[in-house]
């Protein structure tokens, strides 16, 4: 008899665990919000090194045209590029946005900074080529100080987009992914 009362007491009782928007911007917060702020402060940061390497564009690369005008018409593009990240990464509102508009704006930002990373290296392989054709046609410098030289920016790309945009892409979709699994739990 106690148990049949305790099993429709239990019936009867409305246990609906809720999940409230604080709680959610608080577990993203944590990690998600300094990651996303990070990768904002980031995307900025590239807008003032955009400007930094337009005027640099001349003294390093005035012996040859070709390679100038190629180098300062992809600043500038990217220059633009990075007006527009941070355009759309500025649209993303931890706050108000429900976890799936986060995930999706975060899913199409990693994805256009994976094209941005290959694209990146195509054009930077290109324009080594094409340096080192007109240096090594000059002989105004050794094959091997070249090769060394653009090894060592390569690398430094690598390591740039590792630590600057992977790791914090990494750390934001793992508060999502955390959020997700704390909605599935409570529904």
């Amino acid at each position: 008899m106690d148990l049949d009362n305790i099993k429709k007491a239990w019936q009867e009782t409305n246990i609906s665990p809720s999940i409230d928007e604080q709680k959610i911007e608080k577990m993203l917060s944590n990690e998600g919000h300094s990651a996303f702020n990070s990768l904002l402060k980031y995307e900025k940061l590239g807008r003032t090194l955009m400007i930094i390497c337009l005027l640099i564009a001349y003294p390093v690369f005035s012996n040859h045209l070709s390679v100038f005008i190629i180098y300062t018409v992809s600043v500038i593009l990217g220059f633009f590029w990075q007006l527009y990240k941070v355009r759309k990464l500025k649209e993303i509102d931890i706050a108000h946005q429900s976890i799936t508009q986060i995930s999706n704006q975060v899913y199409w930002y990693r994805k256009i900074i994976f094209k941005e990373f290959v694209i990146g290296i195509i054009w930077f392989v290109g324009l080594v080529m094409l340096l080192g054709y007109l240096e090594f046609s000059d002989k105004s410098i050794r094959p091997t100080a070249f090769i060394i030289a653009m090894s060592i920016a390569f690398i430094g790309v690598i390591i740039t987009y590792k630590l600057l945009y992977w790791n914090n892409i990494k750390k934001l979709e793992e508060a999502i992914k955390e959020v997700e699994e704390f909605e599935k739990e409570n529904i």
